[in-house]
């Protein structure tokens, strides 16, 4: 049996798994920014050392 080799299915994988690392990177900081705006809003201010602001 042959196996046909598909190029677009190829190209294909190949740029979900680029799209796949390049988000892994984004999902932190994004979920870092979140965090950071809640705090924010719970009266935290970036301080040395962090600490609630009455």
């Amino acid at each position: 049996m042959k196996t046909k080799i598909n190029f677009s299915r190829i190209a294909l994988l190949g740029a979900a798994g680029l799209v796949l690392l390049g988000m892994s990177s984004c999902l932190p900081l994004a979920a870092g920014a979140a965090v950071g705006y809640v705090a924010h809003d719970e009266g935290y201010r970036l301080r040395n050392p962090i600490k609630k602001v009455e």
